[in-house]
């Protein structure tokens, strides 16, 4: 699991770089200052807002509107592997924690399909949609912040796309990893599905991440409770999770920001 950690940001290292690359071209060592200081500020603020304050900081003072394109984009994304991968598992989430049968189980599992479908044609949709509502002159206050998310092209959604899904596996295997470690013997699917349920419901959780992981660990009890996992052990797995995927790689954004000149920032606004 802690061998996956840094797998993990040198992938959103690579996926900050092509999310730059309609602006600037940027090498992997600023891409991962960047990162881990997004990380760092992020931290503390709702929602991991703040992570667009670490990563304007840490970039150029001229892009900013690009810098915060890439973010949102880049977010949408990853969010979108996290609620993919729960629809995909919620079948077997449902018939675990709810105990429901589903008499068609092919039509259940249509239905998903078309949800995840209809989620990835929004995605890749997205340049066009923020082109077309620019039309709207009482949105084109909002739609400045990420009006250069119309230069992305399919080639380069691709890719994000693809870098986030690897992410998500990443992520998602270092849970189940820990459960496996922390002596959980139930069914390898069951675990699956109930990670994946995890993910999908913590995304919706609006909260820093400093106070979003006590919500993290009661639901973790909660879910796990389906498979008879006492508090202890999901509390334990949700800890550790959250101190090497985010604590770890703070402190190395922290001292990112430190050691950035903060005030060339605030002297371009």
């Amino acid at each position: 699991m802690i061998i996956l950690m840094p797998i993990n940001w040198w992938l959103e290292s690579m996926k900050w770089q092509i999310l730059m690359s309609p602006y600037e071209a940027i090498s992997r060592e600023k891409s991962w200052k960047t990162i881990l200081a997004g990380v760092a500020a992020g931290i503390v603020t709702p929602a991991r807002l703040g992570e667009y304050a670490g990563r304007l900081i840490t970039s150029d003072p001229d892009k900013k509107r690009e810098v915060v394109a890439a973010t949102f984009l880049g977010s949408i994304a990853q969010n979108l592997c996290n609620i993919t991968g729960g629809l995909l598992f919620s079948y077997f989430f449902l018939k675990n924690y709810f105990h429901v049968t589903y008499l068609d189980s092919v039509t259940f599992f249509v239905l998903i399909l078309i949800h995840i479908l209809i989620l990835c044609l929004i995605y890749y949709q997205l340049p066009k949609v923020v082109t077309k509502l620019s039309k709207f002159e009482r949105l084109i206050p909002y739609l400045k912040k990420v009006d250069h998310i119309n230069l992305y092209n399919r080639p380069i959604l691709n890719k994000v796309l693809i870098l986030s899904f690897c992410r998500y596996l990443i992520y998602f295997g270092q849970y189940f990893l820990v459960m496996k470690f922390l002596g959980q013997s139930a069914d390898s699917l069951a675990i699956m599905a109930n990670i994946a349920m995890i993910y999908l419901i913590q995304t919706g959780i609006p909260l820093p991440a400093f106070i979003s992981v006590f919500a993290r660990g009661e639901l973790a009890v909660l879910i796990w409770a389906s498979l008879s996992i006492d508090a202890l052990t999901a509390l334990t797995a949700t800890f550790i999770l959250w101190a090497v995927n985010l604590i770890f790689p703070s402190l190395a954004g922290l001292w990112i920001i430190y050691k950035t000149d903060v005030n060339k920032f605030f002297k371009k606004i």
